[in-house]
């Protein structure tokens, strides 16, 4: 059971974890997690694996009710407990997803059809098994989103946030959108390393995705999620991601 609380700029709250508090490690154990494409991209490289085979070996689709277009959870161990967790913890830390590194903050992101319009709120999250709640280190909002290097993912994952908006509205049964297409979908979401081997065959000059962009795109992940994600808006919604 948890509790929420409303920050602001200027808010402080007192945490720490580490080995030598009691409950360290018990939030990797049990845990249903969305993983954005950015996660993503950042694990399947520290696993030094391909975007098929993380999705294949780590990975869940689920679907939300009345939502046509699945999301991605981690999918725990035999032992429900975190695939990345061992004796000395997490073993993927400076790469861990989101949800982890922005702990005990969470960020809710009023959604919109571009990443300038979106409005973001941090609430501090309070879990009763938690103690690191209890601990005496103080800290400033922004010094906790600079200490988990937050910047990059909440920037990451804007962008991400239109697309899924987009997605969530479309109609897929009124529009007759085959598997095929669905599958090319999902693949320019979150199997990026499939869809760069596609990326040319399914790149139209409507989609305005310029040539630069394309050619950083072939060696680059994060490159690739934006020409992905311009390539869903068009598919979508018929007009280029500005």
């Amino acid at each position: 059971m948890a509790n929420e609380k409303l920050l602001n700029a200027h808010s402080t709250f007192t945490f720490d974890c580490h080995p030598g508090i009691s409950c360290f490690t018990d939030c990797c154990n049990d845990v249903e997690m969305t993983l954005y494409p950015y996660d993503i991209i950042r694990l399947k490289k520290r696993l030094n694996i391909d975007s098929e085979s993380f999705l294949e070996k780590y990975t869940s689709m689920e679907f939300d009710e009345g939502v046509w277009f699945p999301h991605v959870t981690l999918k725990m161990a035999v032992n429900d407990a975190c695939p990345f967790l061992t004796s000395n913890g997490c073993s993927v830390y400076e790469d861990r997803p989101f949800s982890c590194r922005s702990y005990p903050l969470a960020r809710s992101v009023k959604r919109a059809c571009s990443p300038e319009n979106q409005e973001a709120k941090y609430y501090l999250v309070r879990h009763n098994y938690c103690r690191g709640h209890e601990a005496s280190r103080q800290w400033h909002l922004s010094e906790w989103v600079d200490k988990g290097d937050l910047n990059i993912f909440n920037e990451m994952n804007s962008h991400w946030i239109t697309i899924y908006t987009i997605l969530k509205s479309y109609s897929f049964e009124a529009t007759g959108m085959n598997v095929n297409f669905f599958r090319l979908l999902f693949c320019a979401i979150y199997n990026s390393d499939n869809f760069r081997l596609l990326m040319d065959s399914c790149l139209t000059d409507e989609m305005n995705i310029s040539n630069e962009l394309k050619e950083k795109a072939r060696s680059c992940d994060i490159h690739l999620m934006q020409v992905g994600f311009a390539f869903i808006h068009y598919c979508l919604t018929g007009e280029s991601l500005k």
